[in-house]
């Protein structure tokens, strides 16, 4: 069953919508507490890449974290790694048209770009995902050493568990990078970690 829904969303192809559900219904996680949060990696692959989900207590109002996620204009402060740029294209009946654009740092290898939507599903949870709706536009961004991607989404949610709060964040993003699949996906796991301490973490004016 789990493999059936891995492939059924390989064969939908660019549709990465159907990754959100795929990963909140997935079930067969490896586990690996750090410090103050709960890192997970799928058991399964699709395309040779694992789903990851973080998970974290949290002290602050889920209202400015959800706000801070949704601050695209603030993204290039907000997040510390500076080879990841992000811009705004549009705002369509409140979902984010976003531009993001990943410089690369290993050899022979090309930036990766790509254009995704976010919208807030409810007012605990903000989904996005890459799409290929934008494409015309995504052309007149790409350069001699950026490479498009189209499969990958991410979905961030705050959950009550009992008295505690803890926000939780699900990603995958199919980079097509063909290197050693054990250091890419530490190198995948280290960024979502990244991310996600940055979007907690941050304080406007502070950062």
């Amino acid at each position: 069953m789990i493999f059936t829904l891995f492939f059924f969303s390989f064969l939908l192809g660019s549709d990465s919508k159907n990754l959100i559900q795929d990963m909140y219904s997935y079930k067969d996680w490896n586990i690996k507490v750090s410090e103050d949060k709960n890192i997970y990696e799928s058991d399964s692959l699709l395309n040779n890449i694992r789903y990851i989900k973080i998970d974290q207590e949290i002290k602050k109002e889920p209202e400015s974290i959800m706000n801070t996620i949704q601050s695209i204009e603030n993204w290039n402060d907000i997040i510390s790694n500076k080879n990841i740029k992000t811009n705004l294209l549009l705002n369509v009946d409140d979902t984010l048209v976003v531009l993001q654009k990943i410089s690369s740092v290993i050899p022979f290898t090309k930036n990766r770009i790509y254009i995704f939507k976010l919208f807030k599903v409810n007012s605990n949870r903000i989904d996005w995902y890459i799409t290929s709706d934008y494409n015309d536009s995504l052309e007149s961004y790409l350069g001699d050493y950026d490479y498009k991607l189209s499969l990958g989404a991410g979905s961030w949610e705050i959950k009550n568990d009992n008295d505690e709060k803890k926000l939780i964040y699900r990603l995958y993003l199919d980079d097509e990078v063909n290197l050693s699949s054990k250091l890419i996906q530490k190198l995948r796991v280290n960024y979502a970690v990244n991310i996600f301490n940055d979007m907690l973490n941050y304080d406007k004016g502070e950062k």
